[in-house]
């Protein structure tokens, strides 16, 4: 799990508020798809008491050095059914609608964290999240959480435009090559550019051509590549699609890939 820190720098997400607001109004798919759009790059205030402890580290020379590392319990609410729920808060003035958020801390947590927590710690029986609970009040329970954190969710009508990189990731590309040539199932791998009006900065387009059929087996497949992505992103987005469907032939116009089976060799990107 990501390190997290106490929050410094303030945490404000006008979007998914404006998101959750929409949705309170009128819930239908186009609404829930900015929600889930938002939510997923969003951070969140969480109150948590968070205490210093001790932790011997040996060092090289056979000496042993005392260092402080942070202990953090969250903090937990439950509903009239006895349920607990994870809450966050977008803001600080959502945060301070509860009365008692001056007797706690404060972390910083995004929404891969949370996801990311609650699946190393299932002995909590956490039942889902509750955002701004004394605001617009989105329960999210918990398989909803981790469906949300594995889809790319996009509404109907979305305008989508898919173009050639003005510039190679050499690190991204070069971490992904020799990660696909372990995978005798993927033939060939293509990186584009793509902007949804409904995100404001382009993203990285991954279209994959593999001979892995079915859901399970596809999801595990591009959850692989996904994390061989991550530490090389610098905060891109990535989103990954097959060849065998529409949106990944309509992505491969014009589009040479970056990495190909079949020859034993790897392939620049276009460039304009």
């Amino acid at each position: 799990m990501a390190e997290i820190k106490q929050s410094q720098q303030p945490i404000t997400n006008p979007a998914l508020v404006q998101a959750m607001d929409a949705m309170k109004q009128e819930r239908n798919q186009k609404t829930e798809v900015t929600f889930v759009n938002h939510v997923k790059v969003a951070r969140f205030l969480v109150p948590a008491n968070i205490q210093s402890e001790q932790q011997a580290q040996a060092n090289a020379d056979g000496t042993v050095e005392l260092k402080e590392q942070p202990k953090i319990s969250f903090v937990l609410f439950n509903n009239d059914k006895g349920e607990k729920y994870f809450p966050l808060f977008t803001d600080i003035a959502e945060l301070r609608k509860w009365k008692e958020s001056n007797n706690h801390q404060l972390a910083a947590l995004s929404y891969r964290d949370l996801c990311e927590f609650l699946k190393r710690n299932p002995e909590n029986n956490i039942s889902g999240a509750v955002i701004n609970p004394f605001g617009q009040n989105i329960m999210v329970p918990l398989e909803s959480l981790f469906r949300i954190q594995n889809t790319e969710a996009i509404a109907p009508g979305t305008q989508i435009q898919i173009g050639t990189l003005k510039e190679e990731p050499t690190e991204l590309l070069d971490a992904l090559r020799p990660y696909l040539a372990t995978k005798e199932a993927v033939n060939k791998a293509y990186l584009r550019v793509m902007k949804r009006e409904d995100k404001p900065n382009p993203n990285f387009l991954l279209v994959v051509d593999t001979d892995v059929t079915g859901e399970t087996a596809v999801k595990e497949l591009f959850d692989g590549i996904a994390q061989a992505a991550k530490p090389h992103l610098r905060n891109v987005e990535l989103a990954i699609v097959p060849t065998a469907n529409k949106f990944g032939e309509a992505a491969l116009r014009d589009a040479v890939p970056f990495y190909e089976k079949s020859s034993g060799i790897t392939m620049q990107t276009n460039k304009e």
